[in-house]
């Protein structure tokens, strides 16, 4: 029910120099979209016959008078509502006006065009992963699916793409194909959106070293609310530049392209991912000395989770260790670790390879994240390009929530007693931990819109929807409220309290007077809104 098909290899050896933005169409390998295009835009024409006058049949009038008619998917069709099911959660309540499959920034500014002459509101989406359901609203959903293109740029040190693109797509390519030796510095959900995934921050597996994925941002490119285009770097739109590194997605504009600077892949490819659990009851000691630990200057990407649907429940540790030769050194440097010294553990896997992707797809949906060894039928390429379209309302039955914490001084064992027995509670399905890595530090806290560069690690819960998921949320924000310094805004939710000072912190202030010299009436629209 797509207008849009399973993209190709949309690869490029020309190098360009200074980076620019280049939009192209999406079409799939036949050639045919023009036509299908075509003949869907004539007929919903023919639909909209009778409902002459609501918002719906007005923006597509609109749109066409502008050109884009045919990008224009309107309610009653199946295209319609293959793209509400499209999103990670897709019941959140909101019934868009009309999609918009925008192929180029002049169709994003006739959309905008559009959306204002009849007074409606505009979400953009690039992967569609918003964990609340802001992918979706009562108003124009703008849908950058089709702006997947990219060029490696600078000699091949940065990669210029389009908001289309899904991380795992551009992280497939540039290691199989791009410039010798380097990486994006992407995470390691191969569905994700970039544009919402790095203005949000970007939390990555390599973050020791390379920081936020928003950290190696060099441009990003909007179109704002009034129709203007603009680059923003660090000699261009400096404030809003500055915003584009956690400030997060869709409050400013229509991020349409991004330039990211590309790294050395060379310390990464030598790795061991691994897995190893211990019972329950040693879960307060585990995440004890998890807090205390000095993240082993960034060479260990290392995550915890409790798991209480196993019999008996575990506390789980993975992850990855980078620029080792073995499975056997990796085992030796986990060893030194605070966490390892907890006695009971028992290892479940420590695979060595030699390959960056192998690490990701572990860490990625192909091994569960974190939990098992890919199968062999999961081949990189089915891994990362074959689950492209991944958000399809995957979150509809939970909603996401997470703390971030900061621990002067290290807490006491009741204190991570109270909160493993809350991840036990009935409507509690997943709890995740994960540690602000030492390359976040490196960078002052106010050098971008990312408040939480000191910080010591982020918890993830993952609430079951149903009477009690108001009351679990706030229990979630009770029990750790005295090292709570925030909440990270790529996993919002849309009933955490105080969310403008937990989002952004002393940065709100800022950010809220650029929102409203940027977009003053509000054109675009959040669930929450700065």
């Amino acid at each position: 029910g797509h207008l849009y098909l399973k993209p190709g290899p949309h690869f490029s050896h020309k190098l360009i120099d200074p980076p620019i933005f280049l939009p192209h169409r999406r079409v799939d390998s036949s050639g045919s979209m023009e036509a299908f295009a075509s003949m869907i835009y004539l007929a919903l024409l023919g639909l909209f016959v009778v409902v002459s006058g609501t918002p719906s049949a007005d923006f597509l009038r609109c749109a066409q008078t502008q050109g884009f008619g045919s990008y224009v998917v309107l309610p009653g069709t199946s295209q319609y509502t293959a793209l509400i099911q499209d999103s990670w959660v897709s019941n959140a309540g909101w019934t868009p006006v009309a999609f918009f499959e925008a192929p180029s920034s002049n169709g994003i500014k006739a959309a905008l065009k559009c959306a204002r002459q009849v007074s409606v509101v505009v979400c953009p989406r690039s992967g569609g992963h918003s964990k609340m359901g802001g992918s979706l609203c009562n108003g124009i959903v703008l849908d950058l699916a089709r702006m997947n293109r990219y060029q490696f740029a600078q000699g091949g040190t940065s990669v210029v793409l389009g908001a289309g693109l899904p991380q795992g797509e551009l992280l497939y390519h540039t290691v199989k194909q791009g410039p010798l030796g380097k990486f994006p510095p992407v995470g390691e959900c191969p569905p994700v959106g970039l544009p919402g995934f790095m203005l949000g921050g970007g939390l990555i597996e390599m973050d020791g070293r390379y920081g936020l994925g928003c950290d190696n941002l060099l441009q990003v490119q909007y179109v704002l609310a009034n129709g203007s285009q603009v680059s923003a770097s660090a000699t261009q739109n400096t404030e809003l530049f500055w915003a584009s590194c956690g400030g997060g997605g869709g409050y400013f504009g229509v991020a349409f392209g991004i330039t990211l600077r590309l790294r050395d892949r060379s310390p990464y490819d030598r790795n061991s991912y691994f897995r190893y659990d211990w019972g329950i009851s040693r879960a307060a000691q585990v995440l004890r000395a998890y807090s205390s630990w000095t993240l082993s200057g960034g060479k260990i990407s290392l995550k915890l989770k409790s798991d209480f649907n196993v019999i008996p429940p575990v506390i789980r540790a993975f992850g990855v260790c980078w620029e080792v030769d073995s499975a056997n050194a990796c085992e030796a440097a986990l060893n030194a670790t605070p966490v390892f010294k907890v006695p009971g553990r028992i290892k479940r896997l420590n695979q060595h390879t030699t390959s960056l992707l192998d690490a990701l797809k572990f860490m990625s949906k192909s091994g569960n994240y974190g939990q098992k060894i890919p199968p062999p039928s999961f081949t990189n390429e089915v891994a990362f390009l074959d689950q492209l379209y991944g958000a399809a309302s995957k979150s509809n039955s939970v909603r996401w929530a997470n703390t971030v914490s900061k621990y002067n001084s290290l807490p006491s064992l009741t204190y991570y007693q109270n909160i493993v027995n809350y991840c036990a509670s009935t409507g509690i399905n997943v709890c995740n931990w994960r540690r602000i890595g030492v390359g976040v530090r490196l960078r002052s806290s106010d050098s971008t819109a990312f408040p939480f560069r000191q910080a010591t690690e982020i918890l993830y819960v993952a609430i079951k929807q149903g009477p009690s998921s108001v009351t679990l949320l706030n229990q979630f924000f009770s029990i750790q409220q005295q090292y709570t310094v925030g909440s990270y805004i790529n996993y919002p939710n849309q009933d955490t309290p105080n969310y403008k000072t937990l989002y952004w912190g002393t940065h709100y202030t800022r950010l809220a007077n650029l929102k409203r010299k940027l977009d003053p009436t509000n054109l675009f629209f959040s669930p929450q809104p700065l």
